[in-house]
């Protein structure tokens, strides 16, 4: 199975001047955590609503004036429509991240794949969970 098959297309961006209040309303109207950053066609990098919270309202940063390019995530993993489930599956568990942009051969975006989408869709569901066993991170509780 391919990606194309699982994949979320026509994902919806944001682009690097977005305020971050701007791009949390849109994550809360899509009901999306993440969002892809675009600038002119190439995707230019992904934002979270942890991105939000940890590298700009922690840090201080004013929602309505603050825009996505201070927090978002610059260096992005992507794969293509044209890769195996079972390989983006596992390059995920390596990078340790929950989803993926998939673009085009000129880093254009073409949609949004997320761990949920494949591992719905994958025929070993044990490789499925050892996937999200990678990416899951042990919290530590904070002592009061």
């Amino acid at each position: 199975m391919k990606i194309r098959d699982v994949m979320t297309p026509d994902a919806v961006a944001a682009h690097p001047e977005t305020t971050l209040m701007a791009a949390a309303e849109m994550m809360r109207l899509l009901n999306v955590g993440a969002l892809p950053v675009v600038e002119g066609e190439r995707v230019v990098g992904i934002i979270t609503d942890r991105d939000i919270v940890v590298r700009g309202l922690a840090l201080g940063f004013n929602p309505r004036t603050a825009s996505v390019a201070d927090v978002m995530t610059r260096n992005v993993q992507t794969c293509s429509v044209d890769d195996d489930v079972e390989d983006v599956a596992q390059q995920m568990g390596e990078l340790q991240v929950r989803r993926l942009l998939v673009v085009d051969e000129r880093e254009r975006l073409i949609g949004i794949v997320s761990l949920g989408d494949l591992a719905m869709e994958m025929e070993d569901q044990r490789l499925a969970g050892r996937v999200l066993e990678g990416i899951s991170e042990p919290s530590t509780a904070m002592a009061h």
